[in-house]
């Protein structure tokens, strides 16, 4: 796994705490704004699946390391256009 990120938080020292904040926040809804502690916690105590194989902070891990993360790749961000949605 030579090269590849291993933690939650060798993200965030990687890329400072907004560019990982954003990112986590595609992956849990329990996304501390004040404090990267809490979040990486949270993200860690907490299932991505629901047969609970993996937790949040490891598929965002795998996701980062297979290249799948707004961290990546821009484009994968969604991003507010400012238009309505019309029906």
């Amino acid at each position: 796994m030579a090269g590849k990120i291993k933690s939650i938080h060798g993200i965030y020292k990687k890329h400072g705490r907004e560019a990982f904040l954003e990112a986590a926040a595609y992956y849990s809804d329990h996304v501390n704004p004040n404090s990267i502690d809490k979040t990486i916690d949270e993200m860690e105590s907490r299932w991505y699946d629901a047969t609970h194989r993996q937790t949040e902070a490891e598929k965002m891990v795998e996701d980062y390391n297979n290249g799948q993360t707004i961290l990546n790749d821009p484009d994968l961000a969604c991003t507010d256009t400012g238009q309505a949605m019309v029906m």
